[in-house]
């Protein structure tokens, strides 16, 4: 292996030097006696021998590209030092179907326009219960994910880091997080079975916008917002459950649910009426009636 010395006594990964094999092991010092904390830029891209990697947990950084092309990688482990992955670290990695994302304070994780597993065939994702927080665009455009874990240890899911994931079918967002992010898992489409857990307080804006396969969906009574666009667009939606905890439903909740047909409401007809809902909450929706605990009200009253 090549190295590029970063000081200090660390250095980057900077390419695959003469290495001709299938199985790589990155060490976690080099053969100078730095020790090994990043992967360079585009510094295994395009090693189409590559079959199965091993990075160290002294590497806190993956750089863009670094593993871009290696159509021979199966499955990779993302270990609990890493903080950042850059854009298209394992862009067109078509072999590619199985992540362990361990990263426990990754922050950074490619873009929306160049997310780190673009075009890659993921199927299978496991978030580590170490894991706080599941980053930005983490799993951005990963439309043949049907699987994903999310660990007891997450607290936020980020900003759409589901984005776009048509494959999904069904996710359980464990007791332990306590936000979605804006986004979430907007376009989801294929998901028709969604379990979040009593730990949210805030459903992110536009959450699950665009999840067209969902058919009902209960909001637990940790939550008291349900945030701009949370379920816009969620067409197959016949039914919400809504806890007397929510005091605030922003514009386009629950915006263009064409099939909603009820709303469960666990509190009375005059705390569903003293709820904050602003103007378009649901704007082009069915004909829906909001069945309270002490009787009904019908859309508009």
């Amino acid at each position: 292996l090549n190295y590029k010395s970063n000081g200090n006594g660390t250095c980057s990964v900077s390419g695959i030097g003469s290495f001709t094999g299938t199985d790589l092991l990155i060490p976690p010092v080099s053969s100078t006696g730095d020790r090994v904390t990043g992967i360079g830029d585009t510094a295994f891209s395009y090693c189409y021998g590559l079959k199965s990697v091993t990075i160290p947990d002294s590497v806190t950084s993956i750089g863009e590209g670094a593993f871009s092309g290696c159509t021979g990688l199966t499955s990779i482990t993302i270990p609990d030092s890493v903080t950042s992955i850059g854009e298209n670290a394992f862009r067109g990695c078509t072999g590619l179907t199985a992540v362990v994302w361990n990263a426990t304070n990754c922050t950074s994780a490619g873009s929306i326009s160049y997310p780190i597993f673009n075009g890659s065939d993921l199927t299978t994702v496991t978030i580590g219960d170490n894991v706080k927080t599941i980053p930005a665009y983490a799993f951005c455009g990963c439309t043949g994910l049907n699987s994903v874990t999310i660990g007891n240890g997450v607290t936020s899911i980020g900003q759409e880091a589901f984005y776009n994931c048509s494959g999904l079918t069904s996710v359980t967002i464990p007791d332990s997080v306590t936000s979605i992010g804006e986004y979430a898992f907007v376009y989801c489409s294929g998901l028709t079975s969604v379990t979040i857990g009593n730990g949210v307080t805030s459903i992110g804006k536009g959450a699950f916008y665009g999840c067209s396969g969902l058919t009902a969906v209960t909001i637990p009574d940790s939550v008291t917002s349900i945030g701009w666009g949370a379920f816009y667009y969620c067409s197959g939606l016949t039914s919400v459950a809504i806890p007397d905890s929510v005091t605030s439903i922003r514009n386009y909740a629950l915006g263009d649910c064409t099939g909603l047909t009820a709303i469960h409401y666990q509190g009375t007809k005059a705390q569903w009426n003293a709820i904050s809902k602003d103007y378009y909450w649901n704007d082009g929706t069915g004909s829906y009636t909001v069945h309270c605990t002490d009787g009904d009200i019908a859309k508009g009253k």
